[in-house]
C-alpha cells in the first residue's frame, strides 16, 4: 500500500507543526496529538476548524482543551485530542 503524502500537504504539515508550538507544554502535546493522528484524515471543514484553534491565544485554547469552556464547532476535535492523549498516556508516552 502506498501511503506517500503529496508534497503540498507535507509543506503545509510543516507549517502547521510549527504553529502548534505553544507557550504551554500541555497545549503543545494536545495540538500535536491531533495533527499527528487525525489531521490528514479529517474533512476540509474539520481541518479549517483545527487551524482556527491554533490561531487562538493560549488561555482561550487551554480553556477548550481542559473542558473549562466549550464551543460546539470545535468539540469533535477536542474529543479526538482527549482520546489520543489518553491512549498515549496508557501506553506510557
Amino acid at each position: 500500500m502506498n501511503t506517500k503524502i503529496p508534497a503540498d500537504l507535507c509543506g503545509n504539515m510543516g507549517r502547521l507543526r510549527w504553529r502548534c508550538r505553544r507557550g504551554m507544554r500541555e497545549l503543545d502535546e494536545a495540538m500535536q496529538a491531533y495533527l499527528n493522528h487525525h489531521y490528514t484524515q479529517a474533512s476540509a471543514e474539520e481541518q479549517s476548524r483545527f487551524e482556527e484553534l491554533i490561531d487562538m491565544q493560549d488561555p482561550e485554547l487551554f480553556g477548550l482543551i481542559s473542558g473549562k469552556s466549550k464551543e460546539a464547532r470545535y468539540q469533535t476535535i477536542i474529543n479526538q485530542i482527549g482520546t489520543t492523549l489518553k491512549v498515549a498516556s496508557a501506553k506510557g508516552g
